[in-house]
């Protein structure tokens, strides 16, 4: 099109326009972005640090209006030498003037950004490029090529409510460990990759980040390189939001032979899942595996129960057997405590000035020294029994006691239970 027919063009839309009487003006301003206009800023103390050195990003988020820019996150972005592309790696809260500040060490020069990712009442927005050069004595001609794996591990798909993302850091088959390795996240429909956290590296160059997702999220790793090692970022792996399973024990403590219920409630998004298989898995007490004792299903509500007579102290979980339709999940962990039963011999004997009472504690086949046993009385005709002393055993598993004399008065001893033994109590002898 030549200029003077594009001219011509403009001029007849502008007198359409006039004809509409600015009809079309107020459509444009409805569909305009309501939200408070924002400004970044960034700047460094120093250009440039040595080897192994610190500096501080700092900057100023401006939100125009009423708004204001207090409590609002900004993330850091650094796009290291050797790369294409900025990765977030960190976050920063604006102070209430709008100041940000973020501290970074970097391994080679690298170009860093803030990145505002925009909000209800606020638009979206990015800084200039601040550049941290790190001062080398010497360049190598080549820096070594490294690798990054990354895997979602689904062998222990839920576990109060994460699941686990793993790589290895590797130059050719060698491992790296000790280097910063970043985990980055995006989630559908979001413009940009979310900084989610940074840990070193293991001995054998493993690494791994605890996640929990709300929703479907893809996980992405991250190495910025060293003036050695090439920058690496991994391929991706996709977590699902997993549906939830709850577990409690009743009771939670019990003596050797009696039995405790095992219950919990599958459900996916607060919806139960009926007609689900759960399996029962417990690991005793010494044990480092868990093993699937019982299999049940969920009823219309979502919910399953076992009872078990562990006959040890025993963990228990629940898992989701996946299904089409039902994705895996695991439990938590419920803990059932087993104790020892223990028992009480009583006897009395009476004094010329007063009345012993006293026996021996056991439990576990011998005695139960230094255990904490307690005096109980019943006067004649009371209905009740009251603690009148409490003494810790001897060497011998024995407690004694020397009350008043006091005619037709009944006695027992009660011990209340420790953490491997249950509680007992004696017979009653009289006055």
């Amino acid at each position: 099109m030549s200029l003077t027919a594009l001219r011509r063009s403009t001029a007849a839309a502008v007198a359409v326009a006039a004809g509409l009487g600015m009809a079309t003006l107020p459509a444009f301003q409805a569909n305009a972005d309501s939200r408070a206009a924002t400004s970044l800023s960034i700047r460094t103390a120093h250009a440039a640090v040595k080897p192994g050195g610190s500096e501080r990003v700092s900057g100023d988020l401006g939100v125009h209006g009423a708004a204001g820019p207090a409590g609002r996150t900004v993330t850091l972005e650094a796009r290291a030498a050797g790369t294409d592309s900025f990765v977030p790696v960190g976050t920063a809260t604006a102070r209430t003037h709008g100041g940000l500040v973020l501290k970074v060490t970097p391994d080679v020069t690298t170009r860093y950004r803030w990145h505002y990712a925009g909000d209800t009442d606020a638009r979206p927005s990015v800084s200039g490029v601040a550049t941290i050069r790190v001062r080398t004595s010497q360049h190598p001609p080549t820096r070594i090529r490294t690798s990054l794996s990354v895997r979602a591990v689904r062998r222990v798909v839920r576990e109060n409510g994460t699941d686990v993302v793993r790589g290895h850091l590797r130059a050719g088959r060698v491992p790296l460990g000790h280097r910063h390795v970043l985990l980055v996240s995006h989630t559908k429909g979001a413009d940009d990759w979310t900084f989610e956290g940074v840990h070193w590296t293991r001995r054998d160059g493993g690494v791994a980040f605890k996640v929990s997702p709300g929703e479907p999220t893809a996980y992405r790793l991250v190495f910025l390189g060293t003036p050695l090692l090439r920058p690496a970022r991994s391929a991706v792996v996709r977590v699902q939001d997993r549906p939830e399973v709850t577990i409690s024990a009743d009771p939670t403590q019990v003596t050797r032979g009696e039995s405790a219920t095992i219950s919990g409630t599958a459900s996916d998004e607060g919806t139960p899942i009926a007609g689900a298989t759960i399996q029962l898995l417990a690991r005793k007490a010494g044990q480092r595996h868990l093993k699937v004792v019982e299999t049940g299903t969920t009823a219309d509500d979502g919910t399953v129960s076992f009872t078990e007579a562990p006959p040890v102290t025993t963990a228990y979980r629940l898992r989701l057997v996946h299904a089409p339709g039902i994705r895996a999940a695991l439990s938590g962990p419920a803990r059932v405590s087993v104790m020892r039963p223990s028992s009480l011999s009583i006897r009395g004997r009476a004094t010329s000035s007063d009345y012993v009472v006293s026996g021996t504690l056991r439990g576990g086949g011998h005695t139960l020294a230094h255990r904490m046993v307690t005096l109980q009385s019943e006067a004649s005709g009371a209905a009740d029994w009251t603690d009148v002393g409490t003494v810790k055993t001897g060497k011998a598993g024995v407690a004694r006691f020397h009350e008043p004399t006091s005619p037709g008065t009944s006695y027992r001893l009660a011990y209340a239970g420790g953490p491997r033994f249950a509680p007992s109590i004696s017979g009653t002898v009289v006055s």
